[in-house]
């Protein structure tokens, strides 16, 4: 009766688990100090679990972390109507790369951004890239 009831108590959370795999294809424009530098086709591949998320081979989850040099956090949150990551990252005080997407699930589109904001050597620079596109 024990393991029944085990068992009973588990299903649940077999069904609310939701991991799946996505490709998203769509366009890529990079930036260099807000100029358009490129534009082009690109693929990214997704694949969602509950605490975290890998975007092409990159793992992602929600924390804060402090490695002397590297400091930053990660923000992500997976709902019904969409997926959000935002990460921040700053390197020795004077580099910061930032990071948000954004996966609405009804309709399958997708709009990541990336910046890099450097001036650890003296001269200031931007470089970005932002991707739209659908997954499936």
């Amino acid at each position: 009766m024990k393991k029944l009831l085990l068992i009973a108590l588990t299903i649940p959370n077999f069904v609310l688990a939701e991991d799946f795999k996505l490709v998203c294809e769509g366009e890529e424009s990079t930036f260099r100090n807000d100029v358009l530098e490129n534009t082009s086709k690109a693929t990214r591949t997704l694949q969602v679990k509950d605490d975290l998320i890998v975007i092409d081979a990159m793992t992602y989850k929600s924390k804060t972390f402090d490695y002397g040099a590297i400091k930053g956090s990660s923000k992500y949150v997976k709902d019904d109507t969409q997926i959000v990551l935002e990460t921040t990252q700053v390197s020795n005080e004077c580099d910061t790369a930032l990071m948000n997407v954004k996966l609405n699930r009804s309709s399958g589109m997708i709009e990541a951004a990336s910046k890099r904001i450097g001036a650890c050597d003296g001269s200031s620079f931007t470089t970005s890239s932002k991707f739209m596109g659908k997954c499936k």
